[in-house]
């Protein structure tokens, strides 16, 4: 069997990690050749999975809602499944190319893998939202998975569901450590191609950690970045704190909670299910 998955890699990764998750159980089960599409910070995750990464690197090629299917990297992927020949296509996050590869292979499965803001977000206005909508319509199924339910949209004609937040298998075998002296702080991926106010709030949690860390001096807080430009802030706001560690690039979820006594989290859909799955999450700051 063969697939090809295409994830949005920005402003974090939680429209990568879930499709990947899928593609490595699959790969467990089946013989599953998978050539995987993604960009920005999705492009860091590409030594942790056994599949072929084709790294969109033009970001000219890539605007505020995905891939471009007219410009030459759009071009060049439906070229590439054309040649492939894939079963199906696993698509998060592209609404723009979701519809493009419906019109050149109508015949192709495409399933895609929703947030439930792309079926209802408030903070859309209304043409947005249903020209969103109207995209994701186009997939053959449609998978919605989140902290809530929403319901099947009139205009979605094929298979529709609205479940919880795929876990990652490998969350599930952490077990928290409540005699560690350790804290974590994830800080999350979503500060690529984000806007300065949600850059600058994010700093704003380190600055919150930092201190706690000054004044529980007993306690290791580590604070994972995700990214080396919130690395590099942080990093001189630290002011020599020895009980606090920085880390600069993405970890494995097991990295960063084993040995973990909580964790703090500037997160999405994903981290906050995840943490609760391992019943760990102490403090979150979500993100839409």
């Amino acid at each position: 069997m063969k697939a090809i998955g295409i994830f949005r890699g920005f402003p974090g990764l939680g429209r990568v990690v879930a499709g990947l998750d899928i593609f490595n159980e699959l790969q467990k089960l089946t013989d599953l050749e998978a050539a995987v599409y993604t960009y920005m910070q999705g492009s860091e995750l590409d030594l942790s999975y056994n599949f072929q990464f084709r790294t969109v690197k033009s970001i000219k090629d890539i605007s505020s809602i995905g891939i471009i299917p007219v410009s030459k990297s759009g071009e060049a992927i439906i070229n590439d499944i054309e040649i492939f020949n894939p079963d199906f296509v696993l698509i998060d996050g592209e609404p723009l190319l979701l519809t493009t590869i419906k019109l050149r292979f109508p015949k192709l499965k495409v399933v895609a893998l929703l947030n439930p803001f792309d079926i209802e977000n408030p903070s859309n206005q209304l043409s947005s939202q249903l020209f969103f909508r109207d995209c994701y319509s186009k997939a053959d199924i449609s998978i919605v998975h989140g902290l809530w339910k929403v319901k099947k949209p009139q205009t979605f004609q094929n298979s529709f569901y609205s479940i919880n937040t795929f876990i990652r298998k490998e969350v599930k075998e952490i077990t928290p450590d409540s005699n560690s002296n350790k804290i974590a702080c994830m800080l999350g991926g979503g500060t690529v191609n984000s806007g300065e106010l949600f850059f600058e709030n994010t700093i704003l949690i380190s600055q919150f950690v930092i201190g706690l860390a000054s004044i529980q001096p007993q306690l290791l807080f580590e604070i994972y970045c995700g990214c080396e430009t919130v690395f590099s802030r942080v990093n001189n706001l630290v002011n020599g704190n020895t009980n606090v560690k920085l880390h600069k690039h993405i970890h494995k979820p097991s990295e960063i909670y084993n040995s973990a006594k909580a964790v703090i989290s500037r997160a999405g859909r994903n981290s906050i299910s995840e943490l609760l799955s391992i019943n760990m999450l102490q403090f979150y700051f979500y993100w839409m």
